[in-house]
């Protein structure tokens, strides 16, 4: 006699709750996917705000003060990651001791 395997065994809601998860997880390394372009990868200026945690007119400051190398494409911001590695290791405090 064969088994019948329903919706409610607990290996088929088991399998279906790890291919959940691994949609979960393919949906997120696809939002946080930057490709590269000549060796470079680059972020948009809301995606940096977040980032740093600091608004969307902040980053706006840093580039009218010059502070952030930045590229204008069609009205989008776009940093280079390794400007903004740069631009952080330059802000950089250590602490007192």
């Amino acid at each position: 006699m064969k088994e019948t395997i329903t919706a409610t065994d607990p290996r088929i809601m088991r399998l279906t709750a790890q291919a959940d998860d691994i949609t979960a997880m393919c949906q997120r390394l696809r939002d946080e996917y930057h490709p590269l372009l000549h060796g470079k990868r680059f972020i948009t200026d809301a995606m940096l705000s977040e980032l740093l945690g600091v608004s969307r007119r902040t980053t706006q400051d840093y580039r009218d003060r010059r502070l952030l190398p930045y590229y204008r494409l069609d009205g989008k911001i776009l940093y280079a990651e390794e400007d903004i590695e740069i631009f952080l290791q330059s802000n950089y405090r250590p602490k007192f001791d």
